[in-house]
C-alpha cells in the first residue's frame, strides 16, 4: 500500500511522523498478507475439501476424499452380475438352412437336420405410431329423439396423442432432461410426428396437475417422519435467481421451487414448521430456527473443510477431529452390524471427551487480530471451530441414535439431478415450468426410491391413479 509521506524528505521528518509511516506501513502489509490468504486459499480448494462443486474446482485431478479399500476395480467377488441371457420362447425363429457340403459340395437340400446352433438377437421393431379412431353411434328413436354413444373418458377431443405417448413425453422431459425443442425434434424421427413445444408443454401441465394430490399426501407424510433431510440450491428461471429446496427420506422426495432460501420460503413449503423428528441438513442457520425438532449436521461438510484445514494451513486439530469423525463413524457400523441401537456409554462418553479437548485445544491456539474499527476479526478456522462447538449435538448425534445418519448425501443426491437438468436442458423459461418439473421429478424420485417402474407409474399419474405408499 502507497504510504502518503513518501514525497516527503525522511530526514526532514519528526520521530511522529517516521512511525506513522510505520504504522501505515504495517496494516498495509497485514491486509496484503490477508488478501494473498484469501486467494490461495480459494485457488486450493475443490470438492474433496470444500463445498465446491468440481466444475468449479482450478485442480486436475481432484483427489477422492474416499479413503482406498484395497479392493480390486469392477464387481467383488460373490456379486451377481446381470448379463444377457437367451429366452426359452423367441418371438420370431429363422432358420438358416445347408444346402451343400462345405466340404464336397454335394446337394444336402433333402437332408434332414442333424441339429442347430442357436443365437438370438434382442432388438425393438420400428416405432411406429398407430391412429386409432373412436365412433360414437348415434340412433334416432321412434320417439324423435337422436341418441349418442359416450366417448371413453380419456378421449376428450377430436384429436389427441394417447397416454403411451404422453408418457414418454414426460419421460424424456422430466427423467431424462431434455428441452422441448429436442423432444419435439426426437419425436419426428422416431415416430413421424414433430409433437410441438406448445403441445409438450401442455402434457407436462397435464401431469403436474394429475399429481396434486400425490405432492400433498407427500407433504403429510414427510412431515410426520421419523428422519427426512432437507438442502437447497441455486435455480436460475427466468434469468432471475429462485432456490430449489428438497425434503427428503429414504422412501419419498419432494421439491419446492422458491424466490427465497431461509424461512420464510420453508414456511411456505410446510413440512418443517410441522415436523417433529430429526432434520438432518448442511448448517443453514433457518433450519435453526426450527425448535419442535431435532438437528444432525452434515459430516460430509465438515470432513471437507477439516480437509482444507489440514492440508492447506497444516492444522494439526483438523486432522485429529477427522480422525476421530471417522473412527466415530466406523464404530457406529459396527454396532449396526452387530444388530445394536447405539454406541455403548463408555464409547460415546470417549468420543464426546476427546472432541471437547480437540475443540478446546484448537480453540485456544487460534490468534486474535483486530480488524477495522477495533473490531475482534476471526479466521475461518476459529468461525468453524465456533460452530462445532456451538452445535457438538448436532455433529454427533449420528452416534447417540442410530436413526441420523452420519452425512446428508441423500438429499445432495436428490439435488445433483437439478444440476444435471441444467447442463443438459438449460433454465427454466417460467416460473410454472419449474414448479412443474420440481413436482415431476419428486414423483418420478419417489417412485424409483420404492423400487417402482416410473414409465408405469407416470402412465398411471396421467390415467388418474398415481402411484402411493402402502400406509397412504
Amino acid at each position: 500500500m502507497e504510504s502518503k509521506y513518501r514525497a516527503f524528505d525522511l530526514e526532514k521528518l519528526t520521530k511522529q511522523e517516521l512511525i506513522a509511516i510505520i504504522l501505515n506501513q504495517q496494516d498495509g502489509i497485514t491486509k496484503l498478507g490477508e488478501r494473498l490468504q484469501q486467494l490461495e486459499s480459494r485457488i486450493h480448494k475443490d470438492s474433496h475439501n470444500s463445498n465446491l462443486p468440481p466444475s468449479q474446482s482450478l485442480h486436475f485431478p481432484i483427489k477422492n476424499l474416499r479413503e482406498k479399500t484395497g479392493k480390486t476395480r469392477g464387481g467383488q467377488p460373490g456379486h451377481q452380475g446381470q448379463t444377457l441371457e437367451m429366452v426359452n420362447k423367441p418371438t420370431y425363429t429363422i432358420t438358416h438352412k445347408v444346402v451343400t457340403c462345405g466340404r464336397c459340395g454335394q446337394d444336402l437340400s433333402a437332408t434332414p437336420a442333424a441339429g442347430y446352433e442357436k443365437r438370438q438377437v434382442f432388438d425393438i421393431p420400428p416405432l411406429i405410431c398407430e391412429v386409432t379412431e373412436h365412433r360414437a353411434e348415434k340412433k334416432r328413436c321412434s320417439c324423435g329423439h337422436l341418441t349418442t354413444a359416450c366417448f371413453p373418458e380419456t378421449v376428450s377431443a377430436p384429436v389427441q396423442y394417447g397416454v403411451n405417448l404422453q408418457s414418454l413425453v414426460s419421460i424424456l422431459g422430466a427423467y431424462e432432461y431434455l428441452s422441448y425443442d429436442r423432444i419435439s425434434e426426437l419425436m419426428g424421427y422416431l415416430i413421424g410426428y414433430r409433437v410441438n413445444e406448445a403441445t409438450v408443454c401442455s402434457l407436462q401441465d397435464k401431469l403436474y396437475r394429475k399429481l396434486g394430490y400425490f405432492e400433498e399426501k407427500s407433504q403429510l407424510h414427510l412431515a410426520g417422519s421419523e428422519v427426512i433431510h432437507n438442502d437447497e440450491t441455486g435455480l436460475s428461471v427466468e434469468g432471475k435467481q429462485q432456490w430449489l429446496h428438497v425434503t427428503a427420506s429414504r422412501e419419498l422426495t419432494h421439491y419446492a421451487v422458491d424466490s427465497k432460501r431461509g424461512k420464510e420460503a420453508i414456511d411456505r413449503i410446510g413440512i418443517l414448521p410441522n415436523f417433529h423428528g430429526i432434520t438432518i441438513h448442511d448448517g443453514l442457520k433457518s433450519y435453526f430456527q426450527y425448535e419442535g425438532c431435532r438437528h444432525g449436521l452434515c459430516n460430509a461438510h465438515h470432513l471437507r473443510e477439516l480437509t482444507f484445514f489440514a492440508e492447506e494451513e497444516k492444522a494439526v486439530w483438523a486432522q485429529f477431529l477427522k480422525d476421530l469423525l471417522l473412527s466415530a463413524k466406523t464404530s457406529v457400523e459396527k454396532a449396526k452390524n452387530a444388530g445394536r441401537d447405539c454406541l455403548d456409554y463408555k464409547s460415546r462418553q470417549g468420543i464426546d471427551n476427546l472432541y471437547d479437548e480437540i475443540l478446546g485445544g484448537a480453540s485456544l491456539m487460534q490468534p486474535s487480530r483486530r480488524g477495522e474499527r477495533g473490531r475482534l476479526k476471526k479466521t475461518d478456522q476459529q468461525n468453524f471451530i465456533e460452530r462445532l462447538i456451538k452445535h457438538k449435538g448436532s455433529v454427533l448425534a449420528f452416534m447417540h441414535d442410530f436413526r441420523v445418519p452420519f452425512d446428508n448425501n441423500l438429499a445432495e443426491r436428490d439435488l445433483r439431478m437439478m444440476k444435471l437438468k441444467d447442463k443438459i436442458s438449460g433454465t427454466f423459461r417460467s416460473l410454472h415450468g419449474a414448479h412443474c418439473f420440481a413436482r415431476i421429478r419428486g414423483y418420478i424420485s419417489t417412485v424409483r426410491k420404492n423400487g417402482g417402474n416410473v414409465t408405469t407409474e407416470i402412465k398411471n399419474a396421467l390415467l388418474g391413479k398415481p402411484f402411493l405408499l402402502q400406509e397412504w
